[in-house]
């Protein structure tokens, strides 16, 4: 079994998931498989019995899935545990906005499907354990239609954009929201880089170049050593940058006047954006 594609591959189901695309996910459990959580108490076993369990479900509710921290780990060629830990915001028809903390261990294995020349192995989840569940309305079945009832203190606003994947120092990978990213320092002597949110940092293995080139996009050069996101920066100054929470980033004096045009330019077509 291939850990990393699995780990990767467990990571576009829950995100295809709270995009209420949820039939691949389920597709992906074994015949036997067994499904602890969300909620307290709640307990599916079988492919089957889930897909009609969700097939019967109907829910106005939509999500927003925050960024994604994803581990695995395995001490057999055939199995692999992987543990997906994410924020994750439910939106309801009557405006609000709920944020619960999430960590779901998938337990995957190999198995052989089909008949004849035409069998393969395949990984399929045997167990899909939720570790922190939440309260359960008596009325809910799957999604938590109920929740304002139970946590209508907590608030919680969502970021969005496009969904970049960094592979960790540590073998983790992560799948961070586009305009979570403030800025990229490099480290180990350039060969590594640390990714600075605004939930925390963490060291990636990829280059401040190579993240430059792939994501161009998002990202401008301010200085060899690092990258920033323009959405963040406050203010520019002579050589140098502040972000929005106050860090500030230093600008070559050769670049900075290109620099500065440069992200002048960005924010004026956002402005011209917004007015249409």
């Amino acid at each position: 079994m291939n850990q990393q594609a699995v780990s990767e591959l467990s990571a576009q189901l829950i995100i295809r998931y709270y995009e209420n695309d949820y039939m691949p996910f389920l597709l992906h459990m074994d015949d036997d498989a067994l499904w602890y959580g969300p909620a307290e108490g709640q307990f599916l076993h079988g492919r089957e019995a889930m897909i009609n369990a969700w097939n019967a479900e109907e829910h106005p509710l939509r999500f927003s899935l925050g960024n994604l921290e994803v581990t695995h780990n395995s001490s057999h060629p055939s199995h692999c545990n992987v543990v997906l830990t994410y924020s994750v915001v439910t939106h309801y028809p009557s405006g609000q906005d709920i944020a619960l903390n999430q960590r779901t261990l998938l337990c995957w294995c190999e198995r052989t499907i089909g008949d004849g020349e035409s069998r393969e192995r395949v990984p399929r989840i045997l167990l899909c354990d939720i570790s922190n569940p939440h309260g359960k309305h008596e009325d809910d079945t799957i999604y938590p239609t109920n929740f304002e009832n139970i946590y209508s203190g907590h608030h919680a606003l969502a970021h969005s954009g496009k969904r970049l994947q960094f592979h960790g120092a540590d073998r983790s990978e992560f799948f961070f929201l586009s305009d979570s990213v403030m800025w990229i320092e490099a480290a180990h002597g350039s060969k590594h880089s640390i990714i600075y949110t605004d939930e925390g940092a963490v060291e990636v293995l990829s280059s401040v170049a190579e993240l430059e080139k792939r994501y161009s996009r998002f990202f401008l050069r301010c200085h060899q050593s690092y990258l920033v996101n323009p959405d963040f920066i406050r203010s520019i100054k002579r050589f140098r940058l502040t972000l929005e929470d106050g860090t500030e980033l230093p600008i070559p004096e050769k670049k900075y006047t290109a620099f500065r045009d440069k992200v002048d330019k960005i924010r004026k077509k956002q402005q011209k954006r917004l007015s249409q």
